[in-house]
């Protein structure tokens, strides 16, 4: 993608953050204020999609150091999608806004033929004083995780693939308890909780925790040695096993990656590593990381659909 965008010129000189590897949202600089902004689709999950969308938006938004405030939303719908479903996610996007205290001002609907189910692209606006980057990290910085890995894999495999789960031997209180993580896919509040004693924070989505890492020291080329292994809960860790899954690979919305000068202590979080001044890379295990080619969970949507 480097030269397809990564490499275009920005002509407005108050952009002060355009397209960018690993950085979650633009920045533009608007005198008292800079205002951050996100886009992202939601393509792998069916269930809680209009509630997905939002929150993951939001957590862009957050992770960059603002508080999200306005969204514009693209639904499509496939051309024979039953009206009652269609009214359930847009009351599902709805709840989401009051919950995150989000105005939904504008966008696109449309029902199309090319798709089998709905989709979902959300363009999120917000404001801060400080904008964070994903790029930002120093030599010397704690690396901090912050609620644990896989929350979101594991939510929509329990939520979409249930019964096929069942099959596999997932136990059935596994898979409720799992079902229940969607209030825990939000980082929002913790986001904008430690923003003032950061110097990056990254939502690691697609790819999991160790490709937001990755994403991490890359976009500050830093060397990030992962020393303490990242947590996850063990309902994750007993579907992944049963599905022959990487947790750590594995769309993981809710936690919250951070570095952090290590003069400054967080009330919160869990200390997996530090930044070192070397080749931009993840030491994981004793091993490098290379780049995540495929999330978990989309090859996972393969074998059992």
């Amino acid at each position: 993608m480097d030269d397809l965008i990564f490499d275009k010129e920005i002509q407005d000189e108050n952009v002060v953050m355009g397209p960018a590897y690993g950085e979650d949202a633009a920045v533009v600089d608007l005198g008292d204020f800079y205002m951050v902004a996100h886009s992202d689709p939601i393509s792998g999950a069916i269930d809680n999609i209009g509630w997905l969308a939002l929150n993951i938006a939001a957590n862009d938004i957050a992770v960059s150091g603002a508080s999200p405030r306005w969204a514009l939303l693209t639904t499509q719908f496939p051309i024979d999608h039953p009206k009652d479903e269609i009214r359930e996610v847009m009351l599902d996007l709805y709840d989401a806004s009051r919950d995150l205290d989000i105005d939904i001002v504008g966008g696109h609907s449309e029902m199309i033929e090319q798709i089998d189910h709905p989709l979902i692209t959300t363009a999120l606006l917000g404001i801060t004083k400080r904008p964070i980057y994903t790029k930002g990290s120093e030599p010397g910085d704690k690396i901090v995780q912050i609620d644990e890995a896989a929350l979101e894999g594991t939510w929509i495999l329990a939520s979409d693939f249930y019964m096929e789960l069942e099959r596999k031997g997932v136990d059935s209180k596994v898979l409720e308890e799992a079902k229940s993580l969607r209030d825990e896919i939000s980082v929002v509040d913790s986001a904008l909780k430690i923003k003032d004693k950061v110097s990056s924070m990254h939502d690691p989505t697609e790819g999991g925790v160790l490709q937001g890492l990755y994403e991490m020291a890359h976009a500050s080329e830093n060397e990030f040695i992962i020393d303490s292994t990242p947590e996850l809960k063990e309902i994750s860790v007993e579907i992944c096993d049963k599905l022959s899954l990487d947790p750590f690979r594995l769309i993981s919305s809710g936690c919250l990656l951070a570095t952090v000068p290590d003069f400054i202590d967080l009330e919160i979080g869990k200390v997996i590593g530090e930044v070192r001044d070397g080749e931009p890379s993840v030491i994981f295990e004793g091993e490098k990381i290379d780049p995540i080619e495929e999330d978990e969970l989309f090859r996972t949507i393969r074998s059992l659909s």
